[in-house]
């Protein structure tokens, strides 16, 4: 989801576009912006042509030993094939979990404490390390908030507005930062743009706030009703209290951008999925 928004972005740069998928992908890829499409098998014999940028958005998605262990491998046999083909600069996709949880309202910089939260972020973290003392020329660590998709709280709490009339709260203490993926492509894009040797080690890459859980159900309520459901919210305690957000000071200086989606725009492309 986020290679291919990815892409389109790079595109509308006029970027030169090599994508790499597994060989079990190869008859369901379909090139749409005239990238150029190779085996995964090729990066790890060294054999790509020139690249000035790699955006890596490779790593399982999982809290399953197994699956990370497999992840870190195939890390290892990407950055070899990186260092083998002479890869100038590489931005690595990581996770804001990597951080210690902030109290609400404050935001996590790319200096604050590290204390990740879960197996899944402890990988992130190692990865981040493995692309450092790769002796790849530049590398960047990207440390990105939850993107907004199916597996997110947002699309069940539009999920079950639409079908049910009514959104089940019962962490209202508990504050996300949700982040458009189109948003969030187009940064990445911005980034791979300007000179990799200006690149900081690390940038975060989210909305730049955060909301309680109850604002989202909010918007989630009010997005429906100016589509023509009528929905509650039913709303429980479980005593949970937890903030994820983290500063986008350092990037939006060194890349220009800036999250353009509202939470209204995403809950209105959820409802209409």
């Amino acid at each position: 989801m986020l290679g291919g928004n990815v892409v389109k972005a790079l595109k509308e740069k006029d970027a030169r576009i090599i994508v790499s998928i597994m060989p079990v992908e190869q008859e369901v890829y379909v090139p749409k912006h005239g990238e150029e499409v190779i085996l995964n098998d090729e990066i790890f014999s060294g054999n790509l042509p020139h690249v000035d940028v790699v955006v890596n958005c490779a790593f399982a998605r999982s809290n399953d030993a197994k699956q990370l262990a497999d992840a870190f491998d195939f890390t290892t046999r990407l950055i070899k094939g990186f260092v083998k083909s002479k890869v100038e600069g590489v931005i690595n996709i990581s996770s804001q979990g990597v951080y210690q949880r902030l109290p609400a309202g404050q935001l996590s910089k790319e200096d604050s404490p590290i204390a990740p939260m879960d197996l899944y972020s402890m990988s992130k973290y190692a990865a981040e390390k493995m692309f450092v003392l790769s002796g790849i020329p530049h590398v960047t660590n990207v440390r990105l908030a939850s993107l907004n998709m199916k597996q997110r709280f947002l699309y069940a709490f539009v999920k079950s507005a639409k079908e049910e009339g009514k959104i089940h709260l019962n962490s209202p203490r508990v504050y996300a930062s949700i982040l458009d993926v189109e948003d969030a492509a187009e940064a990445l894009a911005e980034l791979a743009m300007i000179p990799s040797s200006t690149w900081k080690p690390v940038y975060n890459l989210s909305i730049g706030t955060q909301y309680s859980l109850d604002e989202y159900a909010m918007a989630v309520q009010e997005v429906g009703k100016r589509l023509g459901y009528q929905v509650e919210i039913e709303l429980s305690d479980n005593g949970n209290e937890s903030a994820a957000g983290t500063d986008i000071t350092q990037l939006t200086a060194d890349t220009g951008w800036k999250p353009k989606v509202t939470n209204e725009m995403m809950i209105d492309k959820l409802f209409k999925l």
